[in-house]
């Protein structure tokens, strides 16, 4: 298997992949807010709302999920250190976080969402990262004759430790989250040098492209046996950000 190096890479931990990311993306925001004329305040309290809502709507899709296990075990749904998130959750919460803090504020939440789009890539990027060690997004099992899902394999662990050649749903989630910074960032750049407010181009941007990636990938992934109509629910909430980002995309173009 040609990326079969990846499952000997001194990979870091999960946690720590993941802090290191958060700080990043939020620096990034920051950066980016501050170009076109935000308040660094602000722009970190509308990271702080996103965190707040994509962890508690995160981890409630979760639970739901799963509510067999937590009807029998009630007070590990509050548990949120031992992990178990929704990603399609974490972004709908955190853009319903961030939403409410600029209303909050009687700000008009399109600019800071914009600002909050490519620190959201480089968080998505880390988290994928961080799942190549930890086993979590793992990749269904190949074999030999899989042909190019072979080549896109190598020998990692799911949830339970259990190596075996795997597609690297991680890295390509990674290579997707790189692809989704760079749009965001020239989507910012785009409208910052046209000489208008920044509107939620980047952010719709951004909104479509997770969605994407979560329905793509989700092809591919071994960790998911629940399906309705030969799709996860993963798959179908992508799809429902997909439609979403388009939709704003179209509702805000020469807004």
């Amino acid at each position: 298997m040609p990326l079969d190096f990846l499952s000997r890479l001194p990979l870091p931990e999960y946690r720590a992949a993941l802090t290191v990311g958060v700080l990043v993306g939020v620096t990034l925001s920051l950066w980016v807010g501050r170009r076109h004329g935000l308040p660094v305040l602000f722009v970190l309290d509308g990271a702080l709302a996103a965190a707040v809502g994509g962890l508690l709507l995160g981890r409630l899709a979760y639970v739901a999920a799963h509510l067999a296990y937590f009807r029998e075990h009630p007070t590990a749904a509050l548990a949120l250190w031992q992990g178990g998130l929704s990603a399609p959750g974490v972004v709908v919460g955190g853009v319903a976080g961030a939403g409410g803090l600029a209303r909050i504020r009687r700000r008009a939440p399109d600019p800071l969402w914009n600002a909050l789009a490519p620190g959201a890539a480089v968080i998505l990027i880390a988290a994928y990262l961080s799942c190549l060690r930890a086993g979590c997004a793992c990749g269904r099992e190949t074999w030999p004759a899989d042909g190019v899902l072979w080549a896109l394999s190598a020998e990692l662990p799911d949830l339970y430790g259990l190596r075996a050649p795997r597609v690297v749903v991680p890295a390509l989630g990674m290579g997707w989250g790189a692809l989704m910074l760079a749009l965001t960032l020239w989507a910012t750049r785009r409208a910052r040098t046209a000489g208008g407010r920044p509107a939620s181009g980047s952010f719709s941007l951004w909104l479509a492209l997770y969605g994407l990636g979560e329905f793509a990938l989700g092809f591919l992934r071994g960790d998911i046996a629940l399906r309705v109509g030969g799709l996860s629910a993963l798959q179908w909430a992508g799809l429902g950000i997909l439609v979403a980002g388009i939709t704003l995309g179209f509702l805000t173009t020469d807004r």
